[in-house]
């Protein structure tokens, strides 16, 4: 072989070796770049809690390592891959997603510093010209300073001039249920509320983080004047599901409760009973109810005043309805006298749960929670106050 064709040789060698090197490099930058959306979804979770929970600190240093840990990890991951189309995209979600922590959290810096400034720095040095920089950064600038006034209008405007203080906390026996004792002082004599909420809603992760659950408490006790905490006396008690259906029964044979659809089907009880123009009634399940379809001919739309060839029924307003003629009769709302102990098993009501007392008083029963549903997701009160 010829000294050219060595050198030539040579060279084609080195091409194919830098070629695969960079094949092998892009390849490695795409596996990385997969983290950026995990890391992402960190940050979207904690906004998603930041609304819906409060956040507690277990232990404030383990907690600011974990995350400070993990953010240095993923702000070196995503610097390697800042040129990818996942890291890129994700540097323009995680801005915006910790406008809801940094409102809500302020002052909670051990867990807000880090991932913020890695939104910060991912963002600005992101594989995205400089136009789009500017103009993403001035929508968030923006999002951000909107943001805070709303907050700040908020939480100014409509927060009470009151001042309320947690006198007495504690756990159910069964530590199903937890409630709190607070006084308020207002210009009047102010007022002395005992809340109790679910314990098994919360959520805990690495004995670290600590989100309570926020908008599901039930106000078992709201009376005035205040009392001195030396005159609060709550107890616990454990009864049996028969024991409080006798409780009941006897303060009075009428006492009811209002069961949801998804009660009634549990039972497999009728919900509603509709009566037609024609008289035919129907007993219905809510299914049924929800899906039933009241047909309307010229002489119905002319009553209802509109050019709609069909209506569902549970659409219609009860004006609606009694030009048409029909009536509907819920069934929801049931005496305790006619539920049995097997249809409290089948609601869901244990055999024997947590009784609460107010100064003696009987203020919550387990029982009760469960069929009112008083811890039931779909009841949760958002507030930014």
């Amino acid at each position: 072989m010829s000294k050219a064709s060595a050198i030539q040789h040579s060279n084609i060698a080195s091409q194919k070796q830098g070629t695969a090197e960079r094949d092998y490099e892009i390849w490695v930058k795409r596996i990385l770049s997969l983290l950026s959306p995990l890391y992402c979804a960190f940050i979207i979770f904690f906004a998603y809690h930041s609304v819906f929970f409060k956040l507690v600190l277990l232990d404030v240093s383990k907690a600011c390592m974990a995350v400070t840990g993990v953010s240095v990890l993923a702000l070196a991951a995503m610097l390697y891959t800042r040129k990818q189309f996942l890291t890129k995209l994700c540097s323009l979600i995680m801005l915006p997603a910790m406008v809801f922590p940094v409102m809500i959290y302020f002052g909670q810096w051990a867990i807000l510093i880090p991932p913020l400034i890695v939104s910060l720095i991912i963002f600005f040095l992101s594989g995205y010209g400089e136009t789009a920089k500017t103009v993403w950064g001035t929508i968030f600038l923006l999002i951000y300073l909107l943001g805070s006034l709303v907050y700040f209008l908020v939480t100014s405007m409509f927060a009470p001039s009151t001042v309320t203080t947690l006198v007495q906390e504690g756990n159910s026996p069964s530590g199903l249920y937890r409630y709190e004792v607070y006084n308020t002082t207002d210009s009047s004599n102010g007022s002395t509320k005992v809340t109790v909420e679910s314990n098994t809603m919360d959520e805990v992760y690495y004995h670290l983080f600590w989100f309570k659950i926020r908008g599901l408490s039930h106000d078992v006790v709201m009376e005035r004047p205040l009392r001195d905490p030396q005159d609060i006396e709550i107890t616990w008690d454990t009864k049996t599901r028969q024991e409080i259906t006798e409780d009941i029964i006897a303060i009075s044979e009428n006492v009811e409760v209002t069961l949801s659809d998804a009660q009634m089907d549990l039972l497999g009880w009728d919900a509603y009973q509709v009566t037609f123009n024609n008289g035919q009634v129907l007993s219905m399940k809510q299914g049924d109810y929800h899906q039933t379809v009241i047909k309307l001919g010229a002489k119905e739309q002319e009553a209802l005043d509109t050019d709609k060839t069909q209506l569902k029924l549970d659409q219609m307003s009860d004006k609606a309805k009694k030009r048409l003629g029909i009536t509907v009769e819920d069934f929801k709302t049931v005496k305790f006298t006619d539920l049995t102990e097997e249809n409290l098993a089948t609601l869901g009501v244990p055999e024997q749960g947590d009784v609460m007392y107010y100064n003696g008083k009987v203020v919550f029963r387990y029982y009760i929670a469960i069929l009112e549903q008083y811890f039931d997701i779909s009841k949760q009160d958002i507030s930014l106050l």
